[in-house]
């Protein structure tokens, strides 16, 4: 992974510091931790997924990063300063967003899978109903197949509408999470 990509995948600019990089980090993952996915296998599976490559990018960027003044003079001031609450709203938001366009990513793909397992189950259903008129082992054999086929299709649908469903949610609150943190970087920052 190159710095540039390490870069992106954290939401980051490029110059950040270790604390920005590891604010981002700890706020990506706790947004895409695959335990917030429960049973959901495949959904945990792809949380995995975007974990390892969240600690790639943390430890790339991590190898050339260092503690700049900036940072310096933010830990010795206040916690609640309002600079330091705008940095921090801010680096919250960006991770936020970063999260749910991965999640959004996510949600793209099952839905078009989606539509192609649907599309499957319609045409393997077709088939096995002009096959059942088919006299014979052919017949017999196709309707055969073209019914698992249907089977298959509607019962992998099913599933991944359950997936986009929490996958819609999850994207729902990471909108909520972000639009939060940019509300109290604007109000910081008015102080």
């Amino acid at each position: 992974m190159t710095r540039d990509e390490a870069l992106r995948v954290l939401g980051l600019e490029p110059g950040a510091t270790r604390e920005e990089i590891a604010t981002a980090y700890r706020e990506l993952a706790q947004m895409l931790h695959p335990d917030k996915y429960g049973t959901n296998k495949r959904l945990r599976e792809r949380a995995e997924r975007q974990m390892s490559s969240i600690n790639e990018a943390r430890s790339v960027l991590l190898k050339g990063a260092k503690t700049t003044s900036r940072s310096a003079g933010r830990a010795s001031a206040s916690a609640a300063s309002p600079s330091a609450i705008v940095f921090e709203a801010t680096a919250r938001a960006n991770a936020a967003e970063t999260a749910r366009l991965a999640v959004v990513a996510e949600l793209r793909t099952m839905r078009e899978r989606r539509r192609t397992m649907v599309t499957m189950a319609l045409v393997a259903a077709i088939v096995a109903l002009l096959s059942s008129r088919a006299r014979g082992s052919i017949g017999a054999f196709a309707f055969s197949i073209a019914s698992m086929l249907t089977l298959w299709g509607i019962v992998d649908a099913v599933l991944l509408s359950s997936q986009v469903d929490a996958l819609q949610k999850r994207s729902r609150e990471l909108l909520q999470t972000r639009d939060a943190a940019r509300k109290i970087a604007e109000e910081a920052a008015r102080l």
